[in-house]
């Protein structure tokens, strides 16, 4: 999670993004608002690779995204 928060204030507008909609999935799944099966789905969302190769700006920040996002998934 902290490696989320870090890249949500990264100054990289799709890589903060996308961390910030990470975290509030995890929030929203600690609360019970989204089963587990739903977070997972959303967070793979975010880190398809199609989508994200379209906006990514550099392959070090979208390889610290993806690694964030899987390792949250990983603690759900």
């Amino acid at each position: 999670m902290d490696e989320l928060k870090k890249l949500a204030g990264c100054g990289q507008d799709w890589a903060a993004q996308r961390a910030q909609m990470a975290l509030s999935i995890c929030d929203s799944h600690a609360r019970g608002d989204i089963s587990r099966d739903e977070c997972r789905e959303l967070m793979e969302d975010l880190v398809r690779t199609d989508s994200l190769d379209r906006v990514a700006g550099d392959i070090e920040t979208k390889t610290a995204l993806i690694k964030a996002v899987n390792v949250a998934m990983m603690l759900i």
